[in-house]
């Protein structure tokens, strides 16, 4: 069972690294029943086969791959029913119900795929590769902060270097506007794989938002220049004419006064 568990883990980071890069066309599936709102009766109409939680996921895997995504759904749900510590069901259920348009679903999969993740990660602080996967579902969420976390706590306890989790945390520091950050993660992802083409192309990105953001700070810095120089011009021109204020208003001698007597 452990080589079994090791087996699968190493195929599926391999494939989570292509499920960013892969478009898909949904495909129809005879054996699914009409699509509906929420996925309910396509669900029950699947037939499944008969086998513990890595047996569906196995199965579910299959029917992801070759676009029977109503059936992947069905084969995911089954499996995190089975095993609700089974984290890659709850990241693979939520792919496929993503693929179905069935967002709010999907959504609660990542969710419930971050819990997972993370009850992993306090188990074993130094499991990089749940650590990884962790981010990536931070990602999905939304949570950038999140998972540039996660992400460095992948790359730093990783026991080899790897361009897909370097490229990860180069993406979600690029969705927080952390173009310098960006830049020097997408270096060292080209660094371990120069054939790394979404790394080549994303770091064209982020140089250019890193120069727009340079730009705008000269800007800033020019326009505060400019200010400073203004309000001191401005203090100097109001001391001058308080001070020819203050000659003006100064008292004369009366040439016409009376000359006290001696």
């Amino acid at each position: 069972m452990k080589a079994l568990r090791t087996t699968l883990a190493a195929l599926l980071v391999f494939a989570l690294a292509q499920a960013g890069c892969r478009g898909r066309q949904a495909a129809q599936n005879s054996n699914a029943a009409p699509a509906n709102e929420n996925g309910a009766q396509q669900q029950a109409a699947v037939q499944l086969p008969e086998g513990d939680a890595h047996t569906l996921f196995d199965y579910g895997m299959d029917a992801y791959r070759h676009d029977r995504d109503e059936v992947a759904v069905a084969a995911f749900r089954r499996a995190v029913e089975l095993d609700p510590d089974l984290a890659e069901g709850y990241y693979r259920l939520g792919l496929a119900l993503s693929v179905t348009k069935q967002d709010e679903e999907s959504e609660k999969a990542f969710q419930e795929c971050v819990k997972a993740y993370e009850k992993r990660t306090k188990k074993d602080p130094k499991d990089s590769d749940s650590y990884y996967l962790l981010g990536i579902c931070q990602e999905r969420l939304g949570k950038y902060d999140d998972a540039v976390k996660s992400l460095k706590e992948a790359v730093k306890s990783s026991p080899t270097e790897n361009d897909d989790k370097y490229y990860e945390l180069a993406s979600a520091h690029y969705k927080l506007a952390q173009y310098d950050e960006s830049v020097r993660a997408l270096n060292k992802t080209l660094e371990i794989n120069p054939d790394n083409f979404p790394a080549q192309e994303l770091l064209e990105q982020a140089k250019s938002g890193a120069q727009r953001v340079e730009e705008f700070r000269k800007r800033q810095q020019e326009q505060m220049r400019k200010q400073t120089n203004s309000n001191s011009n401005s203090n100097a021109n109001a001391n001058n004419a308080n001070a020819g204020a203050n000659t003006n208003s100064a008292p004369r001698a009366n040439s016409n006064a009376a000359v006290p007597p001696s």
